[in-house]
């Protein structure tokens, strides 16, 4: 027993020298950044206005991967905006204790005066003061991660999709903005700030599936991880989406397996690995190979028939010229004259292009007076110029002078002279006079050959409100406000924009009243209001009940008014004509009892319709019903009818109105109670009412007024008998 433990005592010492020299001698650890990882993950999907398919997939198999790279993983799904904002506290709290911090979100993301908002799903945004109150700030993940003070931090933003709300704001900026790293964390975004990515067809995003297959590689450092992600999706996308960066690291770090950098000593291995290389599938790249090989052929045919149709489009276009000039000249419109027998035949005009081209595109934005002022010098200097003259008819008719545009048209059309403008002033008159179907080929003739999309779509805006087709009129006008912004937009495109979007002019209260507009106690209101992008309605006063099946199609709105009065329920079924003015909208109701039809109309409450409206009730009225007591008494009939066919004819008369309904009200409630004013009023008003009734065309109050004037001229002239006698 002791010649063992002396023979052990003796191999132990040399035990222990193999080992060290077998040890690596310089082995460092892989990661710089040692200690815990934690992951905060995030994937929203199911928004009420703008679902989104990609990111709750996107989210889990996130949540799955770095579960598996050693993170300790929070996974939140479809989360509403106290859920994120409890998420990223606690996520804050784990990364006090050191180690690396992870934070990835998929959903709609939005920019709002440069600073980035995440959008949880539970958001009821209206307007873009409501996003800070009911969205999470980016800047708020990067706060926590920065007051923690952990080695480093990543944080992963594929939330780059159009703007649910945009239509709602005063900006349209698209996109994220750019946010500046804190020192050791890198911030990565699914595409380039100011720009839009997509969602995606396949299982998940388009960046997401980069991103978990890069991340998957051995080896990689964490920013070759984001180089392989954007050398991925813009392959895929046609340079369409350019994920992004915006990194402060100052060391490697390695999601997974182990890396070698700038002063990290390798370890020796009884064998010499390879650097990992990138992995290429060739069978993959054989097929994508003949797909674009494929695509070209296509392409080629497609270029083909292009050509050949739009050989066929100037044969048919030159056919219709002749017959448009031939019907000119069978109209008798400005003939043109023979030239004299003894001048040689000049060659035709030809327009400077090149040089009117940035004044139609003036004419498009808050340019249109100093465009009208160039085509105007253009044309004196230019007579012949079809260009310049079809630029001053677009001119005019944005100024609504439709007679002095239409001379111009027909102008350009007989000088023959084909141009990008001439198409685009061409198709805007057309449009104007409701040939939707001739004004749209010119229109799109115009695009293909390089006029200002922004006035195009003008055009076919009013083309198409013109005809009320309301949607494609809505649709045209989004288009233009993505090519012009808000503060270039000019008169006619608000007023234009406002006409199409029924929806937004349609908010309000409105009283129900039959065919007299008379307002009373006993009126039903019906108020409307936007909830997200769809329309709905409530309604109130004396007759409670519901609004269902509401509809708006062109100008046309209708629903089911569900009442209860006392022990009467039905229903009525209302057709609302929009065509007109929206604070005073015409209407048919059909009884769902009776079967009746009953016409009428919505005023809009607090409008001049409202105050215009036969009000009978008693503490509506204003000075006439006051100091005549019934509502309906003759004189006040009288007194409306020479407003609404006399004064409202006119200007001067309408602002005249408009200020005695200002102070009108409380006058009225003054006369009312005293006795005395209403018989002062009653003899002030008598020959007013004398001259409204006469000024209307009512005989009584004719006779009576020249019977008045009879009388004073008498009593006048006897004044004066008596003083040449005195």
């Amino acid at each position: 027993m002791r010649r063992v433990a002396a023979r052990f005592a003796l191999i132990l010492p040399l035990l222990v020298c193999a080992l060290m020299l077998c040890a690596p001698a310089g082995a460092a650890p892989s990661n710089p950044a040692g200690g815990e990882r934690f992951a905060l993950v995030i994937g929203n999907g199911a928004y009420k206005s703008a679902p989104l398919k990609n990111p709750v997939k996107d989210a889990r198999d996130m949540a799955a991967l770095l579960g598996t790279l050693g993170f300790n993983v929070t996974l939140k799904i479809d989360a509403g905006v106290k859920e994120m904002e409890e998420a990223v506290r606690e996520f804050g709290l784990s990364l006090r204790k050191g180690g690396v911090g992870l934070f990835y979100f998929a959903g709609h993301g939005i920019q709002v005066a440069g600073s980035n908002y995440l959008v949880p799903v539970d958001a009821k945004i209206q307007t873009e003061s409501d996003v800070r109150f009911e969205c999470v700030d980016a800047g708020r993940v990067l706060g926590k991660m920065e007051d923690a003070g952990n080695t480093l931090n990543i944080v992963i933003l594929d939330a780059c999709r159009n703007n649910p709300f945009a239509r709602s704001f005063r900006s349209a900026d698209r996109g994220l903005a750019e946010m500046r790293a804190p020192t050791g964390s890198i911030i990565a975004y699914a595409t380039a700030p100011g720009s839009v990515a997509s969602d995606g067809s396949g299982e998940n995003g388009v960046y997401t599936k980069h991103l978990l297959r890069s991340m998957r590689t051995p080896g990689l450092p964490i920013t070759d991880v984001f180089m392989r992600v954007r050398m991925g999706v813009v392959a895929e996308t046609a340079k369409k989406q350019v994920p992004w960066e915006s990194s402060s690291l100052t060391g490697y770090f390695y999601l997974t397996g182990e890396g070698q950098h700038p002063g990290q000593l390798a370890a020796p291995a009884p064998a010499p690995t390879p650097a990992p290389t990138p992995v290429i599938d060739i069978k993959a790249e054989k097929r994508r190979m003949a797909e674009e090989a494929e695509r070209l052929k296509r392409e080629k045919l497609e270029l083909a028939q292009l050509q050949s149709l739009k050989a066929e489009k100037d044969r048919l276009e030159a056919e219709r010229q002749k017959l448009q000039e031939a019907k000119l000249l069978a109209l008798g419109s400005r003939p043109k004259q023979a030239p004299p027998a003894q001048s040689p035949a000049k060659p035709a005009a030809r327009s400077d292009v090149a040089a009117n081209a940035p004044y139609f595109a003036m004419l498009a934005r808050h340019g249109i007076s100093d465009a009208q002022r160039y085509f105007e010098t253009a044309l004196r200097t230019r007579p012949d110029d079809a260009d310049a003259r079809a630029g001053l008819a677009v001119a005019l008719l944005l100024n609504k002078r439709e007679t002095d545009a239409k001379y111009h048209v027909r102008r350009v059309e007989e000088s023959g002279q084909t141009t990008p403008g001439t198409r685009v002033a061409r198709g805007f008159m057309l449009g104007v006079e409701g040939q939707m179907a001739d004004s749209s080929y010119q229109l799109n003739r115009a695009l293909e050959e390089g006029a200002d999309r922004a006035l195009v779509q003008l055009a076919v805006a009013t083309a198409a409100a013109k005809k009320n087709e309301m949607d494609q009129a809505k649709k045209a006008m989004e288009e233009y406000r993505s090519l012009v912004p808000p503060m270039e937009e000019n008169d006619y495109a608000k007023e234009l924009a406002r006409k199409v979007d029924l929806v937004g002019r349609l908010v309000g209260t409105f009283y129900w009243t039959h065919a007299n507009k008379a307002i009373s106690a006993y009126s039903s209101t019906f108020t409307f209001v936007l909830n997200g992008e769809v329309l709905t309605a409530t309604a109130g006063g004396y007759t409670t009940g519901t609004i269902s099946d509401m509809k708006l199609a062109g100008k046309s709105l209708t629903f089911r008014f569900n009442y209860s009065a006392g022990i009467f329920s039905g229903h009525y079924d209302f057709v609302c004509d929009l065509s007109g003015d929206l604070d005073t909208i015409p209407l048919n109701a059909r009884d769902s009892t009776f079967g009746s039809n009953w016409p009428g109309f919505l005023i809009r409450q607090g409008s001049m319709a409202q105050n215009l409206a036969y009000h009978a009730n008693p503490a509506d009225c204003f000075i006439a019903t006051a100091a005549y007591g019934e509502p309906f008494d003759d004189h006040v009939r009288t007194l409306r009818r020479f407003r609404d066919g006399v004064l409202l004819d006119f200007q001067w008369g309408r602002d005249f109105v408009a200020a005695y309904y200002s102070v009108s009200p409380p006058l009225a409630e003054a006369i009312r109670e005293r006795p005395w004013a209403r018989a002062a009023v009653r003899g002030a008003l008598l020959p007013v009412v004398l001259l409204a009734g006469a000024a209307t065309g009512d005989a009584e109050s004719a006779a009576w007024l020249g019977l008045c004037a009879g009388l004073l001229a008498a009593g006048a002239l006897v004044v004066r008998v008596r003083r040449r006698a005195a």
